[in-house]
């Protein structure tokens, strides 16, 4: 049996944000956002921004601030030109190729600051299928033509 003087250091686990917990490929796109928060009275407006990628998981979103917290639910509406392109159904149809939303219900997954801003990752918790079919065809198809 060796001599467990010699079997050197065991190297520590990283910390739960260091972890790679994505599972869906991630497109970078700066597609214009809007998230506004589930409360009574639901607001009539939320954060204007723009996200950093996305995937059939989640989005990540930039922000000035942090005005949510950790696993605060939220609504999340993803201006996706030429999203309906994707989705089967009726959705093909669609007369106005530039004013397509992505709409999920989502939660505040992690907050990270990033050069005097804020990073804010949301995983979707409650999306159409035909939208959520929509949107992994479009980033499979974004990752084909690479």
């Amino acid at each position: 049996m060796s001599n467990p003087a010699n079997w050197g250091t065991v190297p520590a686990m990283p910390a739960d944000e260091d972890v790679e917990q994505r599972v869906f490929q991630r497109l970078p796109k700066t597609y214009p956002v809007e998230v506004i928060k589930l409360a009574f009275p639901m607001p009539t407006s939320g954060l204007q921004t723009f996200c950093c990628d996305i995937s059939v998981g989640g989005v990540c979103v930039e922000a000035e601030s942090a005005p949510f917290e950790k696993e605060e639910s939220c609504q999340l509406k993803i201006q996706i030109p030429l999203l309906n392109k994707y989705a089967p159904g009726f959705f093909k149809v669609y007369e106005n190729d530039a004013d397509q939303y992505f709409t999920a219900l989502g939660q505040v997954a992690w907050i990270r600051p990033a050069a005097g801003k804020f990073l804010i990752g949301f995983k979707f918790v409650n999306v159409h299928s035909d939208q959520e079919a929509a949107l992994e065809k479009l980033i499979k198809r974004a990752f084909a033509q690479v």
